[in-house]
This record gives structure tokens, C-alpha cells and sequence, in this order.
């Protein structure tokens, strides 16, 4: 996948959405503006403004859709409706976008197959065939681990449904129900996995008005959800059309002539559903395995790529304050990336593999030195990394996850300090490439 948003419409789901409308009174009044909500038959259709984007929530009996065949959960909902809160803190807002849909812990998924009795054995047969397909097509082509369920807490439980639909990423402790109508095709049953794995729709990148034109206006009303936009995320390499996961340009329209969904000079086009793309891939591997264990890195700041991180002077002394300095070869601009527990690293530097970046004294403040310092395995030395995608990474260390790595001040001067800083999604003093040597 070219970005970390992919979609496929659940071709046989249909939700009870009735003509007559009913406005609802919101929770909170102060949040009129930002949160709506209308009730149509059995279903409660919420817009939430978060950063200027509607986006749009279809909630069944206590279900929550975030797209036709996109699943979250209630904390995700509420997580939803905090950001639409004008004056939430930048460092709060941050933390709560970033960790909307967690990866599952290393790169390892496990998995449940229907149940036998819910349908015949031939049917039982083909299902659990195209699962072993899709399983295999996605281990062979990204790494990722597929292992059947023995007493693991989190899995993915597979259920023969008169619909496709799939829950949004990792939870602690939670179940993902993946439920299949086209059990027997394996782009489709590959499409409702990456959801579980916390990939989104290709056309609800945030930048994908660069490369089609979408007007909801033209879409049935009660399905706008299937555009939705959440700024926060990011995508990865140009928009693909090729993706498993994206709609055709006319999914959802009310007049098939006219489209929702077009290239920018207005041609349309079909998404394919044999399965997934090269762009589908390369997402997948960013997304999992943003570093390997045998890779050597320069970290290069993503305004200023000419120079990149550096440890003062070449000194291994501990202590040593990191810096930015013009891009070289020498050592103390190699960085080795040790895998800690679930998203978290030790960033070690080739100078001395016995020190690792550190925020100096385990300070909480914003603007405290990042410097070099022994191992001690301790959380100020652990720094969990986000994938911003096309925007690189952000690092939050373990010990203060409202705080990110930022160059100071978002300066370009040579010898400038790294520091961390308040989360700010927007800041690009606190993004940075990984760039393997």
C-alpha cells in the first residue's frame, strides 16, 4: 500500500438507514459546532469536526462505522469526539490521533477460524482456504506473522456474515471480529485484514484532494463516512490507484452518472479487488518494520535533509550532547535501532553500541537536551517511534509520551541541539527520515 489508508466497499452490507431525520441533542452543548448527531430508522449518523474535516460515524445498535465495512471501538469513538474540543492541549491532541489505531506487537497477528457448525463443510472448507491464501500472500510479501490462536488475548476471529467488515488495529485484550459475506475471495478477505492490522482507506489520506476530486454531496446521505479524512494520519508514497483497498469512482453515488469520486481532470476509474498492490506492500512493511534490526540509520531531519544527527565532537563520553551537523559517513552519524517492547527502541550510535540516546536526567520539560549516555535499560532511553509516513517519524520516549525528539527551536544552524519538545503534529522541527546507509 502506497499509504496507510485503503478502503474496499462491503459489497453485500447495507445499512438500515431510513428517510426520516431526527435531530439529536449532543452531550455537550459548548461542542454544537463540532459534534452533531441525526437519527435515521435504527441508525444515529454523527458528524464530528476534528481539525476543520468532518468525519462521519454510523452507529448501529452500539456499533460503530467508521466506513461501511470499518469497525471502531467506543474508545476510539470518544477518542474521536475529544479532538473535535477547540482548546485541547496540542501535547493531549497528539497522543490520542497518534495512538488511534495500534499495530499489532511484533508484527505478529493471531487468528481464530470460523466456526464449523455456523455453515456447511464445503463452505468451511473454502473459507478457511482463502484465510490460509491471504495469510500466505501477506507473510510472503511483507513479513508479517500469521499464527492460530492458542491463548492469546488479542486475535482476529473470523465469522461467515451477511456483510464485510472488520474492527480498526490492535486492542489490549481485545477480539477482532473480521466478518465475511465473500469468504471465498482472497483480495476481499486480504482487504478486511489490513483494517484488523490498523489500515485505513487509500481515498481518506489527508492528502488525497492532491490526486482525485471527492464531492459528497453526490453521495447516498447516510454514507459520507466512506470519505472521511482525519488530518492527524499520514500517507505513505504518492496516491495508488492500484491499491486492494481503494472504492471506484462511483461507489455510494446517488446518480451512477455522477460519480463522487474522479481523477483530478475528471476521468474515473475502477478499483481492482484481485489483491494487493506493490503501493499495498510498501505500506505495510513502513508501517511494521520502520527499521531492521541489521540496518544502520542517519537521522536526518525532514526540513533540513541536508544534515542529520550527530553526537558533539565525536565524543563517546557520556554525557555527550546530540546535535545537528552536516550529513557524513563517520560514525557518529550511524545510529542502530534495538528493538525494546511493543513500538519502542533504543537508538544506539556505531561510536560506542554501549550508549544509546537519552533524555538527560529522565526530564519531563519541554526543551530538556537529548544526550549519549551508558545503557541502563531505563524509559527515558526508550523512544517508541510514529509512522508519520511520507512526514518520516516522530520519536516519544517512553518515560514522557506527550514529549517528542525535535530539533530546538526548529533551527538549521550547524550544532543546533536536539531536545524534546511538546508533542505538535504539525511541527516539523519533530519529524525526521530514517536513511538506511
Amino acid at each position: 500500500m502506497k499509504s496507510l489508508f485503503k478502503a474496499f466497499m462491503a459489497l453485500c452490507f447495507v445499512m438500515a438507514l431510513n428517510a426520516c431525520k431526527k435531530n439529536l441533542e449532543t452531550t455537550d452543548p459548548a461542542q454544537n459546532d463540532a459534534i452533531s448527531s441525526v437519527k435515521k430508522g435504527d441508525s444515529i449518523i454523527h458528524k464530528l469536526v476534528v481539525d476543520g474535516q468532518p468525519n462521519y460515524v454510523v452507529e448501529v445498535n452500539g456499533t460503530y462505522y467508521y466506513s461501511d465495512d470499518l469497525i471502531i471501538s467506543q474508545e476510539q469513538f470518544n477518542a474521536l469526539k475529544k479532538l473535535t474540543v477547540n482548546n485541547l492541549s496540542t501535547q493531549e491532541r497528539s497522543t490520542i490521533a497518534q495512538d488511534f489505531a495500534a499495530t499489532w506487537p511484533n508484527a505478529t497477528v493471531y487468528y481464530q477460524y470460523p466456526d464449523p457448525t455456523t455453515m456447511t463443510a464445503a463452505e468451511y472448507n473454502s473459507f478457511v482456504a482463502t484465510i490460509d491464501n491471504a495469510f500466505n500472500k501477506l507473510t510472503n510479501a511483507t513479513g508479517i506473522k500469521f499464527v492460530k490462536r492458542t491463548i492469546q488475548p488479542e486475535y482476529i476471529r473470523f465469522v461467515k456474515s451477511g456483510g464485510n467488515n472488520s474492527p480498526l488495529g490492535w486492542r489490549k485484550g481485545g477480539v477482532n471480529a473480521i466478518n465475511l459475506y465473500n469468504y471465498n475471495m482472497v483480495g476481499i478477505v486480504m482487504h478486511e485484514i489490513m483494517h484488523s492490522l490498523g489500515v485505513m482507506h487509500e481515498q481518506c489520506r489527508p492528502d488525497r484532494d492532491q490526486y482525485v476530486i471527492v464531492d459528497v454531496s453526490k453521495v447516498i446521505p447516510g454514507y459520507e463516512l466512506n470519505y472521511n479524512i482525519l488530518s492527524t494520519y499520514a500517507g505513505y508514497g504518492t496516491f495508488d490507484f492500484q491499491s486492494v483497498m481503494l472504492y471506484s469512482s462511483g461507489d455510494f453515488a446517488k446518480d451512477r452518472t455522477k460519480p463522487p469520486m474522479t481523477k483530478l481532470d475528471g476521468t474515473t476509474f475502477s478499483g481492482q479487488r484481485a489483491g494487493i498492490s506493490a503501493g499495498d506492500i510498501a505500506g505495510l512493511k513502513s508501517l511494521y518494520f520502520p527499521v531492521v534490526v541489521s540496518g544502520i540509520y542517519r537521522i536526518s531531519p525532514v526540513y533540513v535533509s541536508t544534515k542529520s544527527l550527530d553526537i558533539f565532537g565525536g565524543s563517546p563520553a557520556d554525557g555527550t550532547r546530540i546535535i545537528i551537523w552536516p550529513s557524513h559517513s563517520n560514525n557518529n552519524q550511524k545510529f542502530v535501532f534495538r528493538k525494546d517492547v511493543h513500538g519502542y527502541y533504543q537508538i544506539k550510535s556505531l561510536l560506542d553500541t554501549n550508549k544509546v540516546l537519552t533524555v538527560r536526567g529522565a526530564a519531563t520539560a519541554s526543551g530538556t537536551l537529548v544526550e549519549f549516555r551508558t545503557i541502563a535499560n531505563t524509559d527515558n532511553q526508550k523512544f517508541k517511534l510514529y509512522n508519520r509516513g511520507n512526514e518520516g517519524f516522530s520519536f516519544a520516549p517512553k518515560h514522557a509520551p506527550g514529549l517528542r525528539l525535535e530539533v530546538s527551536g526548529g533551527g538549521t544552524s550547524n550544532a543546533t541541539n536536539v531536545v524534546v519538545g511538546t508533542s505538535n503534529t504539525t511541527s516539523q522541527a519533530q519529524r525526521f527520515n530514517l536513511i538506511k546507509f
